[in-house]
């Protein structure tokens, strides 16, 4: 996915109108052929009003699923609140997020992660646990505190989708047998 033209973290736009010109821009050099091209982390959808986050992978588990939904509505509300309040949104560095995105793709949740204040290896509960406080309050005013915690408890036990691959490969080390493991599971969601 990295090899695409747009993908990957953007910097702060500051406006939709910002936002929108910027995506006309690419547009127009003719290197993407229209909007749904552009593969940022996030962006904002072109038919709603929406942010549509694509850094998360496919979800093994429809629970995965719905956790990392609620945890991405619960970081928006949060930020959105934060910007009515006129807080300053938090700078980070494109180049700062690129390396947190590929330490979590490496590492996942049995590896460090980068914390995102002091982007220092921080172990994958601990990073976890603070996005977890960042968003409590919007995740308690939707009602979704406990799920969220409950989920994310089951999640850092069992662990996710990769990890289920992984584990099935090292057992069997037969790829046809992770792809069964994989449909099964899915299948039971």
């Amino acid at each position: 996915m990295g090899r695409w033209p747009s993908s990957g973290p953007a910097g702060p736009f500051g406006t939709s109108e910002a936002y929108r010109e910027t995506i006309a821009q690419m547009v127009a050099t003719g290197t993407l052929i229209d909007p749904g091209m552009v593969y940022f982390d996030a962006r904002l959808s072109e038919r709603y009003p929406t942010i549509e986050l694509r850094i998360a992978d496919v979800c093994l588990r429809t629970e995965d699923a719905v956790l990392i939904a609620a945890l991405a509505r619960a970081l928006v509300e949060t930020e959105a609140r934060s910007w009515r309040d006129g807080k300053p949104a938090p700078r980070a560095r494109t180049e700062l997020l690129r390396l947190a995105a590929w330490r979590a793709s490496r590492s996942g949740l049995y590896g460090a992660l980068l914390h995102p204040v002091t982007g220092k290896p921080e172990s994958a509960t601990a990073v976890v646990s603070l996005l977890l406080d960042h968003c409590r309050e919007a995740l308690a005013d939707t009602g979704d505190a406990d799920t969220v915690a409950g989920l994310l408890t089951e999640l850092l036990t069992r662990g996710n989708g990769a990890s289920f691959q992984r584990a099935a490969y090292h057992r069997s080390g037969d790829l046809t047998d992770v792809i069964r493991g994989a449909i099964a599971v899915t299948e039971m969601g």
